[in-house]
């Protein structure tokens, strides 16, 4: 009864410590790697976005343009 008691602490001790026996090294490459796909998602989403901003951009000046040359037709 008593290994088994042991037993039972031990693996609560274990489950407790949540890999905390992982190097700053491991842990600074985690946090490294995390941070580069949060950049990565960001600087594609604002590329994205500005796309959508020159595009717009460029309508509008066509739509301008088209009713500029139609003003100084007449």
């Amino acid at each position: 009864m008593k290994r088994f008691l042991t037993i039972i602490v031990l693996a609560g001790t274990l489950a407790a410590c949540n890999n905390s026996a992982d190097s700053t090294a491991d842990q600074k490459d985690s946090l490294d790697s995390l941070a580069n796909e949060k950049k990565e998602m960001i600087d594609s989403t604002a590329d994205q976005r500005k796309d959508v901003i020159d595009s717009t951009t460029e309508q509008k000046k066509d739509v301008l343009d088209r009713v500029d040359s139609a003003t100084n037709k007449q």
